[in-house]
């Protein structure tokens, strides 16, 4: 015999209630559904319950009023089922029971849609769990249904004891709907059990309204954005009456939910729905939402991310007054390139098309994941939130705008939000929550608090806003949660959140870039050594008098300067000298000391390792002998008979082999890391190049021959290849660029010889030449200028997760300081996306005196 389940009528319930875990939820989810309806509008109106004082008060009605306002529960007495007010009732007292009686609320929410029949209801509302918008994806008016659950419905539940539902559709008559929550309650009962009340009445839903006297706080016109709002009518669709509400909704608790509501929609594109609340306590707070963006943003960022990878991105520079930019700006060789061009940020908005591969930095064929996904589109905004300082605004010509009105807009409305089908995905970006920072971004700032003229500079979350649309059509892989509560797909999550995170990297990059390039300028046209010494000597004599306020420019005319006042003198240009000088100094300084904080760490951390010189040696010895007294001891107790039958892994001496294999390396890298630090290497002596170039070899022979790469160092014979140098400088120059060599050529590709070259030559007397180049993929295609790679904290080296640079972006600085220091000169032979890295490097020969 086969029986069939059943589901007790508690269970049911409690499954809507895990889905709809809060009252601010379940509204959004009704609200959505006169979305699914095609409404032009949906109203939610917090009403009194009693428009006079109520002369019987019910059970229910009783407990939630004292249980809200416990103050009023000495003031009524019980006549069997209903409770009344006691007769003798004070001023006092009545206030306080007007007050509770006005915060009693009924909920409703009301929308013009093209409503539900009676049959509707029944074979759709009233089955939980139904597939109904899953199968049909699309709404009568062509919108793509936000519903898919089947649950929806127990929101009310969540909201309220009681509920009724008045809809009405074209041609038909109108549904009355009704049910009491509590008779889900009760011990056995069955879903079957419980039933709710389904009859049909005549007239228009508007006519309903009028008899509940709502039709005069519905909107009749919505609100205008371009001309005049359309009129909005209430034949058709659905009103929603919640009563004896689960919660307390004070004046906050509303207004909240307003700005819940304004998130729901994305800030822009949304003039066919529009949604009204309206509270009767704040009625000059009520109204529709309205969330636009203020029009003066930094940054807008427009991508779209198709379907096969490409990826379009419209950058919208606003932060940057185009026509205060210093001429020099454009005769700098990285700013005559698109997308830098004058003719660029005369137009405001550039246009870049790349791709997933480019933006991730991996190779085409890896991008399965990635296109997986989906296509979607990407919305970002960024905001300054204080106008720059005059010093600052001389160096980056910055607009001046309104902070309030930007932190206003951001409290409410910040953070990257994620949107399916023109609807909420909670709670990514949602405001004083976990979720608001999704990305991450503020971890990201913490790791690398550069400053904004860096390449390399983080955005930090609290100046951000965007919105990001995907469907449920091109994106199933980033389905719900049934709850409403997040993403169900973990893998492709991340994998989404990769992609996004590296168009936030394309905007960071464009901004850090163009302010790196304003700096340099700002720098050739004032500079430091000639304005610092001359500054020095005029403060002596001028600093000790105040100079006046800038925005006090002298009277033009005897009209302008008034009769009886004395005219102010022009501000000596001596000061305006001083303060150039000392501008200068202090932005030189603050590089400086950003740098001096970095080399501090590194210098501490060989501190410590020259400190444990001796441990390391007396380690290094144990190391390399301790495998073999291990194997020994093992071959004195061990039965060989019985060894000889143990498999390859539990074997001991295998074990031991194995073990050894491991303190080979570690043996060889404290060998490396102790030449490194040696006490020779930091003294100036005369330096054969070509002698250096065959000690480097073996230095790095074991470690590159554990990674199947082969290291090719050549000096030209009989050459002067000497050099006067620290031996530690060189090994800053060669061991940088091995090391780079060497995680370019272990990444997975294409499967290449692993070859380093360096060849040592000179060429002329004065000059020696070393060329060095290896068989990896070359310069990544992301940098604008190869010359970039030399630019502090610029690395295309990524942490997998994130995609965030996981190189210091030091080793090549370094270099070419170094080179620097030694009135040397480095030169890239590599051209972006091209394989193979090549540089060539000249050092000053050393010539014997006499």
């Amino acid at each position: 015999m086969k029986v069939p389940f059943k589901v007790s009528a508690r269970a049911a319930r409690l499954i809507g209630r895990e889905n709809v875990a809060t009252s601010q939820g379940a509204v959004t989810e009704l609200v959505k559904n006169g979305y699914d309806a095609d409404a032009t509008v949906c109203a939610v109106l917090f009403l009194p319950r009693w428009k006079t004082s109520p002369k019987t008060l019910s059970a229910r009605e009783h407990n939630l009023l004292i249980h809200a306002f416990p103050a009023t529960g000495a003031m009524f007495e019980s006549f069997g089922d209903t409770w009344r007010e006691k007769g003798e009732v004070s001023a006092a007292e009545r206030a306080t029971l007007d007050a509770a009686y006005a915060g009693f609320l009924d909920l409703w929410i009301i929308d013009n849609g093209h409503g539900m029949s009676a049959s509707t209801i029944e074979e759709r509302w009233m089955v939980i769990g139904t597939n109904a918008k899953e199968m049909d994806g699309l709404s009568v008016g062509g919108r793509v249904v936000t519903g898919a659950k089947g649950i929806g419905r127990f929101a009310l539940d969540r909201l309220g004891q009681e509920c009724e539902l008045q809809s009405a559709v074209a041609g038909a008559k109108r549904a009355h709907w009704l049910v009491d929550w509590t008779e889900f309650e009760g011990a056995g009962k069955i879903i079957s059990d419980v039933k709710a009340v389904l009859e049909t009445e005549q007239g228009t839903l508007n006519a309903y309204l009028e008899s509940q006297g709502l039709a005069e706080l519905l909107p009749t016109v919505g609100p205008a954005r371009l001309g005049e709002g359309a009129p909005i009518k209430y034949e058709t669709g659905t009103a929603i009456k919640i009563t004896l509400l689960n919660d307390i909704w004070d004046k906050r608790d509303s207004l909240r939910l307003k700005e819940t509501l304004e998130a729901l929609l994305p800030p822009h594109d949304r003039s066919d729905f529009d949604i009204f609340v309206y509270d009767h306590r704040v009625p000059t707070e009520s109204g529709f939402i309205d969330n636009f963006p203020p029009d003066q943003f930094d940054y807008r960022m427009l991508a779209d991310v198709m379907a096969n990878g490409d990826i379009k991105i419209r950058l919208a520079r606003q932060e940057i007054d185009v026509a205060a930019i210093r001429p020099r700006v454009f005769t700098l060789p990285s700013m005559q390139q698109e997308p830098y061009r004058k003719q660029d940020f005369n137009a405001g908005e550039v246009t870049i098309d790349t791709n997933l591969s480019t933006i991730l930095g991996i190779a085409k064929d890896q991008l399965g994941d990635y296109l997986s996904v989906g296509p979607f589109s990407f919305t970002f905004y960024f905001f300054k939130l204080a106008n720059a300082a005059a010093d600052t605004l001389r160096r980056f010509p910055q607009k001046h705008f309104d902070v309030s009105k930007r932190r206003r807009w951001l409290k409410n409305s910040g953070g990257i939000r994620l949107y399916r089908d023109n609807f909420r995905v909670r709670p990514y970006g949602e405001p004083s929550t976990p979720g608001y920072d999704w990305l991450l971004l503020g971890e990201r700032t913490a790791r690398n608090p550069a400053q904004a003229s860096r390449v390399g500079w983080r955005v930090p979350p609290q100046q951000v806003a965007g919105t990001i649309h995907i469907t449920k059509n091109d994106n199933p892989a980033l389905a719900d949660q049934s709850n409403r509560e997040g993403i169900m797909n973990e893998r492709a999550f991340s994998t989404f959140r990769e992609i996004v995170m590296g168009l936030l990297r394309e905007f960071e990059k464009d901004r850090a870039y163009i302010l790196s390039q304003f700096s340099v300028a700002y720098d050739l046209d004032n500079p430091e050594a000639k304005d610092i010494e001359e500054g020095r000597k005029i403060a002596e004599q001028v600093l000790q008098e105040a100079p006046p306020p800038e925005d006090q420019a002298p009277p033009s005319s005897d009209k302008e300067r008034g009769s009886s006042g004395p005219s102010k003198q022009k501000p000596d240009p001596k000061l305006r000298q001083v303060s150039q000088a000392y501008d200068s100094e202090v932005k030189k300084n603050e590089t400086l000391r950003d740098n001096l904080q970095v080399m501090r760490g590194m210098a501490t951390l060989g501190t410590v390792l020259v400190s444990f010189t001796h441990e390391l040696k007396q380690i290094r010895a144990n190391i390399d002998s301790r495998s073999e007294r291990l194997s020994n001891a093992v071959l004195e107790v061990a039965d060989q008979t019985k060894m000889s039958d143990i498999g390859e892994i539990e074997n001991p001496l295998r074990i031991i082999e194995r073990l050894r294999r491991q303190d080979e390396k570690v043996s060889r890298w404290v060998t490396f890391a102790l030449s490194a630090v040696s006490p020779a290497k930091r003294r100036r002596r005369v330096i054969d190049l070509g002698d250096y170039l065959k000690g480097l070899g073996t230095y790095w022979d074991d470690f590159l021959r554990s990674r199947s790469i082969n290291l090719t160092p050549n000096a030209e014979k009989g050459a002067n290849l000497n050099l006067l140098a620290h031996e530690i400088d060189l090994d800053s120059v060669f061991y940088n660029l091995i090391n780079n060599s060497v995680e370019a050529l272990v990444k997975p590709g294409p499967e290449n010889k692993r070859e380093i070259f360096i060849d040592a030559a000179n060429p002329d007397n004065g000059w020696i030449e070393v060329r060095y180049r290896d068989t990896g993929p070359g310069l990544s295609d992301e940098f604008n200028l190869p010359e970039d790679i030399f630019q502090f904290g610029i690395s295309s080296k990524k942490e997998e997760a994130s995609g965030d640079a996981s190189g210091t972006g030091l080793g090549m600085w370094l270099l070419r300081n170094v080179v620097d220091d030694y009135r040397g000169a480095v030169s890239l032979r590599s051209a972006l996306g091209e394989p193979g890295f090549a540089l060539t490097i000249r050092f000053p020969a050393y010539k014997a005196e006499g």
